[in-house]
């Protein structure tokens, strides 16, 4: 997944959703702020609860008959704020690529009940990964972003909102 394009290949058809992922990705940064990742989840349905989880867990999606989707995203409130921006997105991409939306109230097929981990899967991790990489990254936002920073690795995480290490690894993938 490198582009919108990818990731809309796999959304529902709601050009009310496309809409918001690329908006989102076309200006991440609005009068020298990362654009808030909370609007985004809520805007697509979402409730977002900053929670403590264990120390391995950045984020987790959990059904939630009351959220507007049926879904929450529960980030670990114990993280940097640039990684529980990044689990967000990373949730986003699980509800997206990995969720049952047939049955609000049904079990996520790969959710993992001990809580050493959640989902049970490292590609559909990769996947998640991806999915955020590329919403703040894809279709030229790095490199656009780059051609006002420049390699500049600090100013590139606060113009996206993510950690240094973050930029340096989508400087190697983008």
């Amino acid at each position: 997944m490198k582009s919108l394009r990818d990731i809309f290949k796999r959304l529902p058809q709601s050009g009310e959703h496309r809409h918001l992922l690329r908006n989102f990705n076309f200006a991440p940064s609005i009068d020298g702020k990362a654009k808030s990742v909370r609007v985004l989840a809520e805007a697509l349905g979402f409730d977002v609860v900053r929670t403590p989880l264990p120390r391995r867990m950045a984020g987790r999606l959990v059904q939630d008959a009351f959220a507007p989707n049926g879904y929450r995203i529960e980030v670990n409130s114990e993280q940097s704020v640039t990684a529980q921006r990044f689990a967000v997105l990373h949730e986003i991409g699980h509800y997206y690529l990995h969720a049952d939306h047939t049955d609000p109230l049904g079990a996520v097929a790969y959710l993992d009940r001990s809580e050493s981990s959640f989902y049970a899967d490292p590609k559909e991790e990769r996947e998640a990964n991806q999915f955020a990489a590329t919403l703040l990254f894809g279709d030229g936002a790095l490199e656009a972003a780059r051609s006002l920073h420049g390699n500049d690795v600090p100013k590139l995480a606060h113009y996206f909102g993510v950690s240094e290490r973050t930029i340096e690894i989508a400087m190697k993938q983008y």
